[in-house]
């Protein structure tokens, strides 16, 4: 990711934040991913394994496509079950469209993949998984993503649509999977882009903002973003205990992180993870400060083990970078 890593996702329904939907249609359930025959491939062809779950139920696999004419072979991407690999869903066939970053919800029912469009275009494309372990898409998400966007009030103009920059970049899952907060900037060019974070609400399929994004939105910070549940919050014992959990993995993963960095990247590494902390202390410290004083202890854990699991699941390890 060149941009700021955030998190995100919508308000409780108990906490007092109000939550504005763009639109009260229901969303389609049709698919735009196919379920079809195996993806191609032999003996000598494997596919290539771009990303495989945190409970290794699934995995996302890459390989030549059928040429479309003399001079083009392209790429096909698969979500492919682990347990029956005939439970394929193809995401798309493209030879400039790539995912560059792949996310899982907690219980891994959902999966948000960020695809490369090219120069300063990044599209998202979220996927739920089926009971028989094929994965339907949720149709037009980026589309409908900055269409909605601009219907919130998040943005004045729909960069995506007006054909600038324009990128969707995953921010993180709530604790029950039920919002997804995704970044997204846009502007003229790179270097003049705006900043909003914005929810998706997968048990309405509506985008949403609630109070907490409103008011960052108006801000010029840095600071991580958590991802509100629509569920009660968990006691504090089990909150403390998850971030404990989690807080281990992402020292494994950080030292992973800097064991496979070239040696003169390696300080890189390190201020990055120095101003990763400076950011999630300073998001914390703007979230809590939302709440009355009974609740502020559990939405501090809440927040240190949504922006903790964002970050264990930072892709590709150079992103580790930024």
């Amino acid at each position: 990711m060149v941009f700021t890593f955030v998190t995100i996702v919508v308000c409780m329904v108990n906490c007092g934040l109000s939550v504005l939907a763009a639109d009260e249609e229901p969303v389609a359930t049709q698919s735009p991913s196919e379920e079809s025959t195996p993806p191609p491939g032999t003996a000598e062809e494997q596919p290539e394994v771009l990303y495989t779950s945190p409970t290794g139920a699934f995995r996302v696999v890459q390989v030549s496509a059928t040429p479309t004419s003399d001079d083009e072979s392209g790429r096909d991407f698969w979500i492919v079950s682990t347990r029956d690999e005939t439970r394929r869903t193809k995401l798309y066939s493209s030879e400039i469209t790539f995912p560059t970053a792949l996310y899982s919800a907690p219980g891994e029912r959902w999966l948000f993949v960020e695809s490369h469009q090219g120069s300063c275009l990044q599209r998202g494309d979220l996927y739920r998984r089926k009971d028989d372990d094929t994965f339907e898409g949720a149709p037009s998400f980026s589309e409908r993503a900055w269409k909605d966007a601009v219907k919130l009030g998040a943005f004045k103009t729909n960069y995506s649509a007006e054909g600038m920059c324009a990128m969707i970049e995953f921010g993180c899952w709530s604790l029950d999977a039920s919002r997804l907060l995704i970044v997204m900037l846009g502007g003229e060019d790179r270097r003049s882009t705006d900043q909003r974070h914005i929810y998706f609400n997968t048990r309405t399929q509506h985008f949403e903002l609630a109070n907490y994004l409103r008011k960052l939105n108006k801000t010029k910070s840095e600071m991580l973003v958590c991802a509100e549940p629509v569920d009660p919050l968990p006691s504090e014992v089990e909150l403390k205990t998850r971030f404990d959990a989690l807080d281990r993995q992402l020292d494994k993963r950080y030292a992973e992180v800097i064991a496979t960095s070239v040696k003169d990247r390696v300080p890189v590494v390190r201020e990055a993870q120095r101003n990763w902390i400076k950011h999630r202390d300073e998001g914390a410290k703007f979230y809590v400060a939302l709440f009355p004083p009974a609740e502020k202890e559990r939405r501090r854990l809440q927040f240190l083990c949504d922006v903790t699991a964002a970050r264990i699941d930072t892709q590709p390890d150079e992103a580790w970078e930024l």
